[in-house]
């Protein structure tokens, strides 16, 4: 139609109609928010519970990463690089950091000396920190002391130790002084003397001031080296050495070439390999945190939709109107996708918000890392930053514009004659055209046969969504993160949406054939007939019920491996440890004394070793182990192979199978007591208390490799009828030495506490799946109340009253919550199969058998159905409410 006077077109406007036509867009947006008042707030909450939940996620772990790595960098300062031994019990020669120290393109080597104390027999060790003040002051000034000078106390070079403030706190907070008072009386101050305790080794020291640089939480203490060196050894050797290069030494060159010159057992690393090695500890959990919240912003989506298929429906006669005026078929559809981004801001705005709060309250009730264990005791300050709360914003208004795609191409493809007369049509022409080309009627009740030929020419075909997804789950990680893993959950998500319309139809349409009463056969019937709305309220109930029941069936396996993994990890009664200090040798003596109530001691020690400089490390497990039945202590998983003569064995957990590609009979050069040592991998057991790996060597071939045996952990069999005896014998060796005695019933219930605790957000983020996907039903059977008007005014005309339209209603939102419990179970299985057998090793290198339970899905299924039927009543008042003369009105 060509521009006239005072008409509306989409091209060559000049300024003035551009503005009116602003105008006009403005005026449709608000009118739509008054006259949709309810709708549109859920809409917006739930576009803002996604952007939330992702937002919080991101908020959380970059502070808990910041805050890491600030708390490494404090205590580690900022080389350039740093020579360590790969096995934590090892050392790195003095010979070696003095050669380093001559290298001309080295400035300096900032030699350390670390290790664990325990002060006055308090419970928690403290790491003990030598240093070179003078070299320090260079390379990691966080740990220069400050000295009281109003103290009568020797300076750190006469044998004086500083503590961290931290440290101070808890030392004037309840520890007991060499004195015999109490901290918390008197007060720990410089010039007050401190107990330091190793095994059985005392040594007195004292406090001669503060480190004022140290971060809160740090429980440290900082001595003079040659003081540490004397008491604590090693004698010829220290920790580590950091090294400051020259300004123009190439850092890659200059470790390559060191690389090649040191010992087997040593190695170079660089202090980003520190960075990645932080960043590796939990990506694979903040990954699947980040996946699962984009879920529930998928979700929201569908509510978007709903509402503005709702609004275009009923402005259908009003969009037509504008249309036959002047307005192109363009700007309705920029309409549209205009109220649909109307919704988005103000929800993604009110996310970000939300995710900051959610942020701050997780931190302090889970730590941050989300209860995953990774950066224990850390509750980081949340410290928003404009690009990711922009990319935040861009991610829930995108949500919001694809909610909104639809239902503007509908209203962009409304027939203005047609809708100006008989308002919305829920299929465009385009559609009705590929009904028509397949010689079948949308509106017959019996043709089955020919609405399954039309379903199946649409381009979105569930067979081969399915067997594309299974094809994915088969496929390795990408980036050592299961990304087509995840991708095959979202084809599975695809899929069940998919099949919504098919099994819609087909229910509701063998349903309105059965000699029901009336209204419910009527009101069926026309759902079958024009099943859009229906198929997008069991969308929404397929996506948020799949995540559901997927995330059940995930945690209900792993808990149920890990229950069994610990009957057989905690075969004795009582356990002791110290912490990571050798245990005494007088206890460990008096334990094989005929006066001690046990039958049976296990001693167990623990280090650490580094395979690779950018991974965690591996835990190096030594126990009085049988060689030749490490099954009995051992969860294997499959064979057992025998080693050759005169090559030790160890065994291999799943998780380092997993990471460094190996398997039973291979021969792995392991970094052990300084130097490279040949050993055979007898098999591979399961572990679910090491995500990055373990090793488990026996006693006896540890010591035949040279290795001093210090145990750090008891198993305790009692004899029998004496268990009382026993915790009372330990007691006064518990309290001399501050260790911790458990029983295997405590350690079973503080560890699955934690697996609890570590998955307490995926059941937040379940919660609010579920909530948008009930929030999606009834603003979506409200929709199909305005889309079916006409047909149920017509039903109230004909003499139905309220009660009978309401039981009309609400067994629709039955009907449609049951198909989309259904579909959603049956994805939500074949997702947490997924989880199961795909993501979790890939990501987290665990394995496990798939346990659904049963009960509890059904349950859930059952509630969610009870909620979506008192959803429904809200689409049931709506229905009620028409005005059936006004309707029917209009209708002429």
């Amino acid at each position: 139609m060509p521009a006239r006077r005072g008409m509306i077109s989409s091209k060559g406007l000049p300024a003035g109609r551009m503005r009116a036509l602003s105008t006009l867009s403005w005026w449709l947006i608000c009118a739509q928010f008054k006259t949709r008042r309810a709708a549109t707030l859920l809409s917006m909450l739930a576009i803002a519970l996604g952007v939330a939940l992702g937002y919080a996620i991101h908020l959380i772990n970059d502070a808990a990463l910041s805050d890491f790595s600030r708390a490494m960098k404090s205590v580690q300062g900022d080389p350039d690089a740093v020579i360590a031994a790969r096995d934590s019990a090892g050392s790195v020669p003095l010979a070696t950091i003095n050669a380093i120290a001559r290298d001309p393109a080295v400035l300096l080597v900032a030699a350390v000396i670390e290790t664990r104390v325990r002060i006055d027999n308090a419970p928690t060790p403290v790491r003990l920190i030598g240093i070179d003040v003078f070299s320090a002051a260079a390379v990691m000034p966080d740990l220069l002391p400050r000295q009281d000078e109003q103290a009568a106390a020797p300076n750190i070079l006469d044998g004086g130790v500083y503590a961290s403030p931290a440290l101070l706190d808890q030392l004037s907070h309840g520890v007991k002084g060499s004195q015999g008072k109490e901290g918390k009386d008197s007060g720990t101050r410089a010039g007050d003397t401190l107990k330091l305790l190793r095994g059985e080794q005392q040594w007195l020291a004292t406090l001669a001031g503060d480190l004022p640089a140290a971060r809160p939480g740090d429980l440290l203490l900082v001595a003079d080296i040659a003081w540490v060196q004397a008491r604590f050894g090693p004698a010829d050797a220290v920790s580590e050495g950091r090294v400051r290069l020259a300004p123009d030494t190439d850092l890659a060159s200059w470790r390559q070439a060191w690389a090649q010159r040191l010992p087997a057992g040593l190695l170079i690393r660089a202090a980003d390999d520190d960075s990645a090695r932080v960043s590796n500890l939990s990506r694979a959990y903040r990954v699947n945190l980040n996946v699962l919240a984009l879920v529930a912003l998928l979700t929201g989506t569908f509510l978007v939709f709903a509402t503005q298929l709702t609004a275009v429906a009923q402005r259908s006669t009003q969009f037509a109107l504008l249309g036959v005026l002047g307005l192109s078929p363009r700007m309705r559809l920029l309409q549209v996708l205009l109220e649909g981004v109307a919704i988005g801001v103000p929800g993604a705005l009110l996310g970000l918000a939300l995710g900051y709060t959610l942020a701050v309250a997780f931190t302090q009730l889970l730590g941050g890392d989300l209860g995953g264990g990774y950066f224990a005791g850390s509750a980081p300050l949340i410290v928003p930053a404009p690009a990711p709360a922009l990319l935040f914003l861009a991610l829930g208004c995108l949500a919001s514009l694809a909610g909104a795609s639809y239902p503007a191409y509908l209203n962009r493809m409304q027939p203005l004659a047609q809708a100006l007369k008989t308002g919305f049509a829920q299929r465009p022409p385009a559609e009705a055209a590929l009904a028509a080309h397949s010689g079948t009627s949308w509106h017959s009740r019996h043709s089955w046969l020919a609405r399954l030929r039309t379903l199946s020419s649409l381009p979105l075909q569930p067979p081969l969504l399915a067997l594309a997804a299974f094809a994915l789950a088969q496929l390795p990680p990408l980036f050592e993160l299961p990304l087509a893993g995840y991708a095959s959950i979202a084809l599975v998500l695809v899929v069940g949406i998919a099949s919504a319309p098919l099994l819609t139809q087909l229910l509701f349409g063998w349903l309105s054939a059965q000699p029901l009463p009336a209204p419910q056969r009527i009101a069926l019937q026309n759902v079958a007939q024009a099943p859009l709305m229906a198929q997008v309220a069991a969308s929404g109930l397929i996506v948020s019920f799949a995540l559901t029941a997927s995330m059940v069936i995930m945690v209900s396996s792993f808990r149920i491996a890990v229950d069994e993994w610990l009957d057989h990890v905690l075969p004795a009664p009582l356990y002791l440890r110290s912490k990571a200090t050798p245990l005494p040798q007088d206890l460990l003596g008096a334990l094989t004394q005929p006066d001690a109530p046990f039958a049976k001691v296990e001693r167990m020690a623990n280090a650490a070793l580094t395979i690779d400089p950018q991974r965690p490390q591996v835990a190096l497990l030594i126990r009085e182990i049988e060689p030749r039945d490490p099954a009995a202590r051992l969860p294997f998983t499959g064979p057992l192979l025998a080693p050759p003569a005169a090559m030790p064995a160890v065994w291999i957990s799943e998780p380092m199978a997993e990471i460094y590609r190996l398997a039973p009979a291979q021969t792995l050069q392991l970094p052990l007591l300084g130097r490279q040592v040949p050993v055979f991998i007898g098999g591979v057991w399961r572990d679910y208390g090491r995500q990055f790996g373990a090793v488990v060597i026996s006693r006896e071939d540890y010591q035949q490799l040279g290795g001093d045996f210090q145990p750090t952990d008891l198993a305790l069999w009692t004899l029998p009828g004496q268990e009382a005896q026993a915790s009372a014998w330990l007691a006064p060796w518990a309290e001399q030495y501050g260790l911790e005695v458990a029983d295997s019933a405590a350690i079973r219930r503080l560890s699955l506490s934690i697996f609890d605790k570590s998955f307490a957000v995926t059941y937040a983020l379940e919660a609010a799946a579920m909530l948008i996907g009930l929030f999606g039903l009834a603003v979506t059977l409200a929709a199909s109340v305005w889309l079916r008007a006409r047909e149920l005014a017509t039903l109230g005309a004909l003499g139905f009253d309220r009660r009978m339209l309401s039981h009309a209603v609400m067994l629709e939102g039955a009907l449609i919550a049951a198909v989309g419990l259904l579909i959603g179970l049956a994805c939500g299985i074949a997702i947490g199969a997924i989880l199961t057998h795909v993501v979790n090793p890939q990501a987290f290198h665990w394995r496990m058998t798939l346990a659904i339970p049963w009960a509890v899905v059904f349950a859930g299924a059952a509630i969610t159905l009870a909620a979506a039927v008192l959803a429904s009543r809200y689409a049931a008042r709506q229905a009620t409410r028409l005005p059936v003369a006004q309707v029917l009105a209009n209708a002429q």
